[in-house]
């Protein structure tokens, strides 16, 4: 079964803003690097702003899915699949739990929240969201810790629980 995960506000703010100031940078650039002749400084800035957003929505969630044998976590440069046999449990949590957790590695924003994050709660922790305010924590058998942000987190609970009771 397939659920979407849509962005919240911010994560729609930070990537508009980050967008129009590589726009911005990128033609100052031109603008400065025309007056004076080079293309070349021109060039490299713009595959490095290029990389510098493909790189972020590539490993962006799109939705996930579940069925009969694994979760998958849907993303435009390849899908992260887990089977359900290696997860323990799936709860609803209150977003006041992510409060002040820091990135170690990973996207804090812009096209979602994904990558390596910890905080003192939870400690060491996935992230494979795009927004907030609606996180499912899902523990694996060896005491790691996914986070995921389905738009209907009850239903997503629902199937989860209902595919688990298979094994």
């Amino acid at each position: 079964m397939d659920f979407r995960a849509s962005y919240d506000k911010t994560t729609k703010i930070i990537t508009m803003l980050v967008g129009i100031l590589m726009l911005v940078v990128l033609a100052s650039m031109w603008i400065s690097l025309k007056a004076a002749g080079t293309a070349l400084p021109l060039l490299f800035m713009i595959g490095v702003s290029f990389i510098s957003v493909i790189l972020p929505y590539g490993f962006s969630v799109t939705k996930y899915q579940i069925n009969q044998e694994e979760l998958i976590i849907c993303r435009p440069f390849g899908n992260k699949k887990i089977p359900l046999t290696t997860l323990a449990s799936a709860a609803i949590i209150d977003p006041k739990l992510l409060r002040w957790s820091w990135r170690i590695f990973g996207s804090g924003g812009m096209f979602g929240y994904y990558g390596t994050f910890g905080n003192k709660h939870l400690g060491t922790m996935k992230w494979y969201m795009t927004r907030k305010d609606r996180v499912v924590l899902i523990t694996t058998v060896h005491n790691k810790k996914l986070l995921l942000s389905p738009d209907d987190v009850d239903a997503f609970i629902k199937v989860y629980n209902q595919a688990q009771n298979r094994y």
